[in-house]
């Protein structure tokens, strides 16, 4: 009997001991809540450590007790997992990543200096741009002396080439792909050159390659699916043209994904995943007129132009988009398709990072709301009073396009409200001609009085011959979203005299993210 009892007084222990840091509400009817809880004035969101979440109205609540103890253990194996998920990252900053979100989460955690020491070790390997170079993890000089090497081989192999020596081209080329297998042009000219050579296995290789280095390269998605079709894999080929025409579509594009329908086996165009793939393809051919009798012969796409010869680093996250501060407690809204499917959320705030947790995912519009917890208050932005601008409205765009290209500082653009619409059907519903590109997604639209009338959403397709436009979700859509979570946001002071774009970016710059996704 003691023995027993010494065994359950033990497990009660261990529970205890390993269960993660929460907070405790207790609601009015006596139910007690434990769980990581967010104000949002009208309710709390509670998330649970299961994973799980709830919305509890505020009327029901008779208070909240925030556990700022100091527990002995995170949860069993937690650093074991996070140091494993760093291990494995595609890049140092992704691992800064995984290391932070362990210790905004574990704040009483015994491991809480090993997990210190790890972030401050991954820091300094993407502060001197480090990459995992066949496996092993190398920045500063050696990185650079790595990369050195490689470039001066595919100079020399350019050189061959101009000679006519394509195969001692061909050799050379390679080896600088063994050396440095991160770069994006060395990559793509081998597939280039494995699809002349009619080695398709070896082109798919080069391009998948190609394309998790630059996955916005339009001409490398294209060469990938013309590989896969030679290979009589269809269904992947007219998926992967699918993928390239949502970046930027173009005649030879359009061209090869009617000719890979039409030469494809009849049951293609009945398969249920190539609905929205045939749908396009039917677009784009009238879009350019092409007709209805393709040719069987499928065209790759050259380099894309103005291609740094120099070997361009792996991308630091699985994608980003854009956020902004809509409270002062550090409450974001972004878009769903942003943070949806991230395991980790990383959110730069000026020179510093943080992890965020997601509050809530829309299922209805392309919205989602964001939270991450800081000491002091934070700069917001205000929703604008009208529902809906008006159609020529001056708009200023804020966000983080094309980050592996243009870098992570914000970016302003502006333009006008090309068309609004009063619709009760959820979606995007604003149009402007302010530039805008994959990155941009999640950004404000900011009228004239540095309040934000609608959030950035999409792009519209654009060619050769015709613009993009920015697509973006009205301040009473955003509205509605908020209303159904019971979140009031305070409406934006339209008083005083309109502000000058550098006025606007000055403003509101400061409460604009930039937000990176880790899986």
């Amino acid at each position: 009997m003691i023995r027993i009892a010494w065994f359950f007084a033990f497990l009660c222990f261990a529970v205890a001991a390993t269960q993660s840091l929460a907070d405790t509400m207790t609601l009015k009817d006596g139910t007690v809540l434990h769980g990581r809880v967010i104000n949002n004035g009208n309710s709390y969101w509670v998330k649970f450590d299961d994973g799980t979440s709830k919305t509890v109205p505020a009327d029901n609540v008779a208070n909240v007790v925030s556990d700022q103890s100091t527990s002995s253990a995170s949860p069993t194996g937690a650093i074991s997992t996070a140091r494993t998920r760093a291990n494995n990252a595609d890049s140092a900053l992704a691992a800064v990543a995984i290391w932070r979100e362990f210790i905004d989460k574990n704040p009483g955690s015994a491991d809480l200096a090993a997990a210190k020491d790890e972030l401050a070790h991954w820091k300094l390997l993407a502060d001197s741009g480090a990459e995992k170079i066949n496996g092993k993890w190398i920045g500063g000089d050696e990185r650079k002396k790595i990369i050195d090497q490689a470039d001066a081989l595919a100079q020399e192999a350019d050189s061959l080439a101009m000679q006519n020596q394509t195969l001692k081209a061909i050799d050379k080329l390679r080896e600088a792909v063994k050396i440095y297998p991160n770069s994006f042009r060395n990559n793509f000219i081998m597939g280039w050159l494995s699809m002349l050579s009619a080695n398709y296995d070896g082109a798919i290789t080069y391009y998948t390659a190609a394309s998790k280095l630059h996955s916005s390269s339009v001409e490398t998605l294209n060469n990938l699916a013309v590989a896969q079709f030679m290979l009589k894999q269809y269904v992947p080929a007219l998926l992967t043209f699918e993928k390239a025409a949502e970046i930027q579509d173009n005649k030879v594009l359009a061209a090869n994904m009617v000719a890979a329908f039409a030469h494809s086996p009849p049951k293609t165009e009945k398969d249920a995943d190539l609905a929205k793939v045939l749908a396009t393809a039917h677009l784009l051919q009238m879009k350019y007129a092409l007709a209805g009798a393709a040719p069987a012969q499928l065209v790759s796409l050259p380099l894309p132009k103005g291609t740094a010869k120099s070997s361009s680093a792996t991308p630091a996250f699985n994608w980003g988009g854009t956020g902004f501060f809509v409270r002062d407690d550090g409450l974001i809204l972004t878009n769903r398709h942003v943070v949806k499917n991230a395991k980790t959320l990383l959110v730069l705030i000026g020179a510093e990072q943080t992890t965020a947790d997601v509050v809530k995912i829309d299922d209805e519009q392309d919205l989602a709301l964001i939270q991450v917890h800081l000491k002091n208050k934070v700069p917001f932005i205000k929703l604008a009073k009208a529902d809906h601008p008006n159609d020529g409205a001056d708009v200023v765009v804020m966000g983080y396009p094309m980050m592996d290209r243009l870098g992570m500082d914000v970016k302003v653009t502006r333009g006008i409200v090309s068309s609004s619409r009063d619709s009760d059907t959820l979606s995007a519903d604003v149009m402007t001609d302010a530039k805008v590109n994959p990155g941009n997604s999640g950004g404000p639209i900011i009228d004239k009085h540095g309040n934000a009338m609608a959030i950035v959403t999409m792009k519209s397709l654009s060619s050769v011959t015709e613009d993009s436009y920015g697509i973006g979700i009205s301040a009473g859509h955003i509205r509605t979203f908020l209303k159904k979570n019971d979140i009031a946001l305070p409406t934006g002071d339209e008083a005083g005299n309109d502000l000058s774009a550098e006025d606007i970016a000055t403003k509101v710059k400061p409460a604009t993210l930039c937000i990176l996704a880790v899986n």
